[in-house]
């Protein structure tokens, strides 16, 4: 689906938009939360789409925007934290040394990210606990982004004429 903005709310949805065309509207969002407008999810159709080929369009935007959640959507401290595989697999390989190590493991260095402009994110975790406060943090973010997009799936009545077109 392609982010098309100006919208000012929700338009889900599939809408006939000519002799052979259809459009499905899914979500809302803003890039920056002081705009007046935002964007929709849209793609379209030369070909009146069945409700399973919605319903497998919608459930893999959802799952694609929590996984672009739990990758970059983290901030610690005020610095941007990439929770791909390598760093969690790193977190938790820190995480099962913390019992017998503890805080002769500290001070470590951790590339937490990039900031936009692309410098790297790097804090110094100097106690174990406090290494377990950031790991239970990229956690519970992880859990809360899952979290919203089963919400999110669950939510969609499918039942509703808005996904007959």
């Amino acid at each position: 689906m392609e982010k098309i903005y100006g919208a000012t709310g929700r338009q889900d949805g599939l809408y006939k938009i000519g002799r052979s065309k259809w459009e499905l509207i899914f979500g809302f969002g803003k890039d920056n939360e002081e705009e007046q407008t935002g964007w929709n999810y849209r793609q379209r159709f030369t070909a009146k789409p069945t409700l399973d080929e919605i319903k497998a369009i919608v459930s893999a935007q959802i799952d694609s925007d929590t996984d672009e959640n739990i990758l970059h959507g983290f901030v610690w401290n005020k610095l941007p934290v990439k929770l791909d595989t390598e760093n969690q697999t790193n977190i938790l390989g820190i995480l099962v040394n913390l019992p017998l190590a503890g805080d002769t493991l500290f001070p470590m260095t951790f590339k937490l990210g990039d900031h936009a402009d692309g410098t790297p994110a790097f804090y110094t975790f100097t106690t174990a606990k406090e290494f377990g406060d950031f790991a239970q943090a990229a956690t519970l973010h992880k859990q809360t982004a899952y979290s919203k997009g089963w919400e999110e799936k669950s939510n969609i009545n499918w039942e509703d004429s808005i996904w007959n077109g």
